[in-house]
């Protein structure tokens, strides 16, 4: 066995430097674009979560100040038609023989 390899040693070295630089320029050109391709994306997406999250806030309050405004607005509803409700008894008190 080992007079195979001591005869065969370097076209089993050639062949695994071969295959080592091979894995290189793969890494180099293929994986390492990849990846940054990857957190490029990464980025982007997390940009438009962070836009959307603001976005979420936003309406949250606008929702919140809708509803302050519906309260406000049915409170003066209730407030006018008791003053109405008064005027319609003063008029029938004024208008009775």
């Amino acid at each position: 066995m080992s007079s195979w390899l001591k005869d065969r040693g370097s076209i089993i070295g050639t062949i695994a430097g071969t295959i080592a630089a091979f894995v290189a320029v793969l890494q180099l050109f293929v994986v390492s674009p990849m990846n940054q391709r990857f957190d490029a994306m990464e980025r982007h997406l997390e940009q438009r979560f962070d836009a959307q999250d603001q976005r979420l806030d936003r309406l949250t309050d606008e929702v919140s100040a809708l509803r302050q405004l519906t309260a406000s607005i049915s409170e003066r509803v209730s407030r006018n038609e008791g003053q109405i409700d008064v005027i319609r008894e003063q008029m029938q008190t004024v208008d009775a023989p």
